[in-house]
């Protein structure tokens, strides 16, 4: 028997694709759709030089005009009258956080083979850095956005924002003074067998059109309140009146093209829903999920809860400065050389929902710095995001729509 090896070759060895499945975890955008929403006038503001943004709010109502008798000069004392005032408005300062995200990449890293690597590739120390350097900026990039769709989050279903996750301290939370009657903890659970489902729908939907002055058209709502939903008797018995369709799903039903920006950031529309006291709202579920920092998966939606929105509601957001020097034309050459890419317009991720409209590569600051004995190099992304729900009063959140027990089983 001979002892000469075998060279390589395609009797000897088969090398099968790559299977990476970073890049078929997609990063639903369902949350952030809400913001910079140009269809509901709002904006997106990029603040890479000044760390404190000042919101101006001027609220209204739906007062009338007052009658009056006639032949008077002046009012009498105790008129309900009031003078109009004009240009009353409320400030709020808000200094902006920060997000990190960074990667490592040693002199050690770039001499084995990635996977994925043919053995006679022949690919040279800076082609593997710079594909690691990919996949690190990709990886970081999908972190910032998954952040960005829990602040989010927070801000709709809350009407606030944290500075930093899962803080208890006032002084790091953003409040955009949502008007407390808005949080609604139903009466009956929805899965319980006295639920009043369409009216706690329809007091929500009264809110909205008293406070926020919007006319509601979206319903949100978690996996076990929607399945609540389905199975309660009245809106199944709403659902069969076909005379007066109380619900309707059907493909000659198809969503408007105002909610096209949600389903494509990943909400799931369910059909269009006729209350007993005539507010029209789509129905849509959001499932998606995210890992804490425990490792254990949380969902974006929470099962037991849902709100009640207008998407014509104006929802703002910012992007504060980072934390590095300024950029230099030295540091940007550095960053680009090694990595093949531009710090300044990093590519995206392809598989970031509705990235186009939701997400741009000017929230995100990318640069990178060597270890002083040259045998590593720091990737680093950051990010300074804060959602607001600018007209706040424009949503009502519902909890406890599912009982403990059903939770559980959940």
């Amino acid at each position: 028997m001979s002892t000469t090896p075998n060279p390589v070759d395609s009797f000897s060895r088969y090398q099968a694709d790559l299977f990476d499945e970073r890049r078929i975890i997609s990063v639903p955008t369902g949350f952030q759709a809400f913001f910079g929403n140009p269809g509901s006038g709002a904006f997106t503001h990029f603040s890479p030089d000044a760390n404190v943004v000042d919101i101006d709010i001027v609220r209204g109502d739906k007062k009338t005009a007052a009658l009056i008798p006639r032949g008077m000069v002046s009012r009498p004392l105790g008129s309900t009258q009031k003078d109009l005032a004009s240009g009353k408005f409320s400030s709020f300062s808000r200094k902006y956080p920060l997000s990190e995200e960074e990667g490592n990449i040693s002199a050690n890293d770039v001499l084995y083979r990635m996977p994925g690597e043919s053995v006679q590739s022949g690919r040279t120390r800076l082609d593997r850095m710079r594909e690691r350097a990919r996949d690190l900026h990709a990886e970081n990039v999908r972190r910032h956005v998954r952040l960005f769709e829990v602040l989010a989050s927070e801000s709709i279903l809350t009407g606030k924002q944290p500075a930093i996750v899962d803080t208890k301290n006032d002084d790091l939370i953003y409040d955009f003074l949502r008007n407390p009657d808005h949080t609604v903890t139903v009466s009956i659970a929805w899965n319980g067998t006295k639920a009043n489902i369409f009216g706690d729908i329809d007091a929500a939907c009264e809110k909205l059109e008293a406070n926020g002055n919007v006319v509601p058209n979206f319903i949100g709502l978690g996996g076990l309140a929607m399945e609540a939903l389905i199975k309660d008797a009245d809106a199944q018995q709403l659902a069969d009146n076909r005379r007066f369709e109380l619900i309707r799903v059907s493909n000659n039903n198809p969503v408007p093209p105002e909610f096209a920006r949600f389903t494509a950031s990943g909400w799931i529309a369910r059909g269009l829903l006729h209350t007993p006291k005539g507010h029209n709202l789509w129905l849509f579920t959001y499932y998606r999920t995210y890992t804490d920092s425990n490792g254990k998966p949380q969902k974006y939606m929470p099962d037991d809860q849902a709100f009640i929105c207008s998407v014509g509601a104006r929802c703002d957001r910012y992007f504060g400065p980072p934390e590095t020097l300024p950029m230099t034309g030295a540091r940007v050459r550095f960053y680009q050389e090694l990595f093949g890419m531009n710090p300044t317009a990093a590519p995206m991720p392809p598989n970031i929902a509705n990235a186009g409209a939701v997400v741009s590569p000017a929230m995100f600051y990318c640069d990178a710095y060597a270890a002083a004995d040259q045998k590593s190099v720091t990737i680093r992304t950051q990010s300074a995001p804060i959602f607001a729900t600018t007209q706040t009063d424009a949503f009502v959140t519902l909890k406890g729509l599912i009982g403990n027990s059903a939770k559980r089983n959940g």
